[in-house]
């Protein structure tokens, strides 16, 4: 695979560098990602791409999401088109620089000036489409499926659930989404096509991927949302209010896929915990234990939830306390031998804890690393492949690698690479270093750990030097990041979620 492969396209006029550029270029080395290793050696080299944006004039601008189930009303076999395919191939005589050589765009370093534009590199995705609705989702979880584990073929099929962040409180939603018809963005689906058969075809209306949706009224803005691994219809959601609301979605989640059935617009959350003194916006639920069930709030206190005949037990009374600032997120240990008890949380006190639910005491974490940055720690994520490996994601862009078995030897990985804060990580559900990485600067990275430097004797072009070996793609063209997350029945795919709304995609190098 060819590495650096995202390129600024120059307006059909020329233009000189501006002094920013001529400086920053100078300045490349110290713009490199800051490094420590101790992972395994693997050869993989990298690939950089970016979505397309609706400034492109690439992609046709996409309806929005009626409001209720109500303006869905028509046709029983119609669904609203709302999900856009990705970039076609792009003519490569444009974006050279002045030596007829391709220069790669260096996010945070080069600006994207008038009359330039950014374009997707030719082969990057495989696929990639994008969808938009009424207001912007804060978060999303996705919701598994009877479909198959690891599918690969085309067309995909993937079901999400997202709540609103809208500006009115009446507005807010829950939307329980089912993608489908997403083909595979550089051949449309089809491994191998003739021109007959391009003649024949029906239309392209064939090919478009089309988005299936249920909405809930939601009492005001969504911080967080998640769906239960063992049953993915019951959903939770952190309100801006301060209450933790679970939901019973079974019957619009069936809706998804028979348009015949008419659930109930309204419905009323199962179960209601009033008990946390200020919103939050950490939630996870055990996925080793049904039902059990974690909150975490700006106060500094998770909440246990344990499952009870006719709702939740919550441990109000006797809650994990032991962070000075907010709880920013919670995550279950993925291992199944040892992660059935064992949590781990971070916060703006900038400490990672990790908590074992046996142990009689709650003042005090299992294990804690009080300095795991030096400013507040926005996201954590276990490893699902190795299970004492945790990383861990901050406010200054940086995001880290622990060993929880030896945290004395600090981080195993370190890399300062982002501009601005990390808001999403996520471990590769089957590949043990792989990992994706949101940033509030606009960009998604995905990263293999154990990636070795081979650029000895490689003619990389120019600007590719800013970019690290471990890092393998580059996703941009969405707004405002907040989330992301790797299907665990879809090998390779991504979804992120955005000011700008949501993509889908899988890289040609994952």
């Amino acid at each position: 695979l060819r590495r650096a492969a995202l390129v600024a396209r120059m307006a059909p006029k020329s233009r000189e560098k501006s002094s920013r550029q001529q400086a920053c270029e100078e300045d490349a080395e110290d713009a490199a990602a800051e490094v420590t290793q101790q992972l395994p050696k693997k050869a993989r080299k990298a690939e950089t791409g970016q979505s397309a944006s609706s400034t492109q004039g690439q992609q046709e601008d996409m309806p929005e999401l009626p409001d209720s189930d109500e303006d869905y009303e028509g046709s029983e076999e119609e669904d609203e088109d709302i999900i856009d395919e990705g970039m076609e191939e792009e003519e490569e005589d444009d974006g050279d620089a002045g030596d007829g050589t391709k220069r790669v765009f260096r996010p945070g370093i080069d600006n994207v000036e008038a009359g330039e534009q950014l374009d997707v590199e030719p082969g990057t995705y495989d696929m990639l489409h994008r969808a938009q609705v009424e207001w912007p989702c804060l978060s999303f979880d996705i919701l598994r499926d009877e479909l198959g584990a690891q599918r690969t073929t085309y067309p995909m099929t993937a079901y999400v659930v997202a709540g609103t962040q809208a500006e009115q409180f009446a507005d807010n939603r829950i939307y329980l989404m089912k993608w489908h018809k997403l083909y595979r963005t550089s051949k449309d689906g089809r491994e191998e096509e003739s021109e007959d058969e391009e003649d024949s075809s029906d239309g392209d209306d064939d090919h478009e991927a089309v988005l299936a949706s249920k909405t809930v009224p939601h009492p005001g803005p969504v911080n967080r949302i998640r769906s239960m691994p063992q049953a993915s219809h019951i959903i939770a959601t952190w309100a801006e209010s301060g209450k933790v609301h679970m939901w019973n979605l079974q019957a619009q989640r069936n809706a998804l896929d028979k348009a015949d059935e008419k659930p109930a617009s309204n419905p009323k959350p199962i179960f209601t915990c009033e008990n946390h003194k200020q919103e939050g916006f950490a939630l996870d639920f055990n996925p080793h234990v049904t039902g059990q069930f974690l909150s975490g709030d700006n106060t500094g206190l998770v909440f246990q939830w344990d499952p009870v005949p006719g709702g939740w037990s919550v441990s109000s009374d006797k809650p994990f306390r032991g962070h000075t600032g907010s709880v920013e997120d919670v995550h279950w240990k993925r291992d199944a031998a040892t992660g059935r008890t064992v949590f781990a949380s971070c916060g703006s006190d900038c400490s990672v804890r990790v908590w074992d639910v046996r142990e009689p005491s709650r003042e005090k974490s299992a294990q804690q690393i009080a300095k795991a940055h030096n400013v507040d720690v926005n996201v954590i994520s276990w490893s699902p492949c190795v299970a004492d490996l945790l990383v861990s994601g901050s406010d200054d862009g940086g995001f880290k690698v622990w060993d929880i078995r030896n945290v004395a030897a600090g981080a195993m990985a370190n890399f300062r690479w982002h501009k601005k804060p990390i808001t999403s990580v996520s471990w590769h559900p089957t590949d043990d270093t792989c990992l994706a990485v949101a940033s509030a600067d606009d960009t998604v990275s995905l990263w293999d750990m154990a990636v070795e430097d081979d650029a000895v004797g490689r003619e990389d072009p120019p600007g590719a030097e800013h970019f690290p070996s471990q890092l393998l793609f580059q996703h941009q063209g969405q707004r405002d990041v907040k989330e992301l997350q790797w299907h665990p029945q879809l090998p390779g795919v991504c979804v992120a979620t955005a000011a700008s709304g949501f993509n889908i995609f899988k890289t040609c190098n994952i």
